[in-house]
C-alpha cells in the first residue's frame, strides 16, 4: 500500500498523481454526471426555444392552446425529458463527492480504481442521511452568501470542507456530526488546510479550465460549437443592448457569436472543473486520513468486493 505523504505539497502531488494516471476510469465514471447535466439543459431550453418560437402560430389555430392552463402544461411536457436527464446526471454527480473518498483506499493499495458500483453503493444506501448534509450544507450556503457573513463564512468553510470524507469513513455520524468531526480534525490545522485548498481551486478552478478554453480556443473548436448557438443567441434583444452599450464608456458591442461563444467557453469551463472533482476528494480524502488518527469504518465487504472484481 503506498505511504500516505504528510505535507500538503505532497498530498497535493500524490492526488494528482493517482488523478490522472487512472484519468480514463474518471472520466468514464463522471462522463454522464457532468455531460449529462449540459446535455439536459441545452435539450430542456432547446424544447422550449423551439416551443416559444412556433407558439404564436400554434395559439391561431386555436384548439388545445386556446387554453393558458394548456399552453403551460405542453411546456411542461416537452421540457420533461431533459429536466430528467439533468436531475439523474446531477444526483451522480453529487454522489460522486462521496463515492471517490471510497475510491481512495483501492488507489492506495493498488494504484488504481475498480468497480465503481460498489463504492457508489456505500452512498446510496445512505440517501436519507446524504440528503440530509447536503441541505445541512446547502443553508450554511444560502446564509453565507449575504456580505455581512462573508468573511464568517469563508472561515467555517475551510473547517467544513472535510465532511463529505467524514461522512464515507465514518457512517455512525449523523450530518450535523459530520460537520463538527471535521471541524475538529481542521482545528490545529488551519493554515495547511488553506493552503491545500488554494492549491486545489488555483488548479481545477483557473489553471485546468483556462488551459483546455485556450486549447479549444486555438483550434478553432469553441468558434465550430458556438455555430448552433448563434441562431439561439440572434433571437436575443442584441440591437437593444448595443444601444444602451453605447452609452458607456468603452461603447462597447456584442454580436450573437460573442454570445455564443460566450456560453461554449462557460460550457467548456464548467465540464473541466466538474471533471476534476474526483482529484479535489481524492486530496481531501488523504487529508482526511492524514489528520484523523482515528480508525475509519467503510464496509469491508463493500472494499472486497471491489478487490475481487479486479482479481
Amino acid at each position: 500500500m503506498a505511504k500516505i505523504k504528510d505535507s500538503v505539497f505532497e498530498i497535493f502531488g500524490q492526488g494528482v498523481k493517482l488523478y490522472f494516471t487512472n484519468f480514463g476510469s474518471f472520466f468514464k465514471y463522471m462522463a454522464f454526471p457532468v455531460f449529462g447535466q449540459i446535455f439536459g439543459i441545452f435539450l430542456t431550453l432547446f424544447a422550449a426555444f423551439l416551443y416559444a418560437a412556433n407558439l404564436p402560430k400554434f395559439i391561431v389555430q386555436g384548439g388545445l392552446f386556446d387554453n393558458f392552463s394548456m399552453i403551460f402544461l405542453v411546456l411542461f411536457i416537452i421540457t420533461l425529458p431533459g429536466l430528467l436527464i439533468f436531475a439523474k446526471a446531477f444526483w451522480d454527480y453529487l454522489v460522486a463527492y462521496g463515492a471517490v473518498n471510497s475510491m481512495v483506499e483501492n488507489l492506495l493499495k493498488s494504484g488504481k480504481v475498480y468497480d465503481f458500483p460498489a463504492h457508489t453503493e456505500l452512498i446510496t444506501r445512505q440517501t436519507a442521511r446524504f440528503i440530509g448534509l447536503w441541505f445541512l450544507l446547502g443553508l450554511f450556503v444560502i446564509l453565507g452568501s449575504f456580505p455581512l457573513f462573508w468573511v464568517i463564512a469563508g472561515i467555517l468553510f475551510v473547517y467544513f470542507v472535510l465532511i463529505f470524507q467524514v461522512f464515507t469513513f465514518e457512517p455512525d455520524k449523523s450530518p450535523l456530526e459530520c460537520f463538527q468531526k471535521s471541524t475538529v480534525i481542521i482545528k490545529g490545522n488551519f493554515a495547511r488546510t488553506l493552503g491545500l485548498m488554494i492549491l486545489l481551486g488555483a488548479l481545477t478552478y483557473w489553471i485546468l479550465p483556462e488551459l483546455i478554453n485556450f486549447l479549444f480556443e486555438t483550434v478553432n473548436i469553441i468558434g465550430f460549437l458556438a455555430i448552433p448557438l448563434d441562431i439561439w443567441a440572434n433571437q436575443l434583444p442584441i440591437d437593444e443592448i448595443n444601444k444602451m452599450l453605447l452609452q458607456t464608456p468603452t461603447a462597447y458591442q456584442i454580436t450573437s457569436l460573442l454570445i455564443a461563444k460566450g456560453v461554449v467557453s462557460l460550457s467548456l469551463g464548467y465540464i473541466v472543473i466538474c471533471l476534476t472533482l474526483p482529484l479535489r476528494s481524492i486530496c481531501w480524502a488523504l487529508w482526511y486520513k492524514n489528520l484523523n488518527k482515528a480508525e475509519m469504518k467503510l464496509d469491508k465487504r463493500i472494499l472486497n468486493r471491489a478487490e475481487s472484481s479486479e482479481k
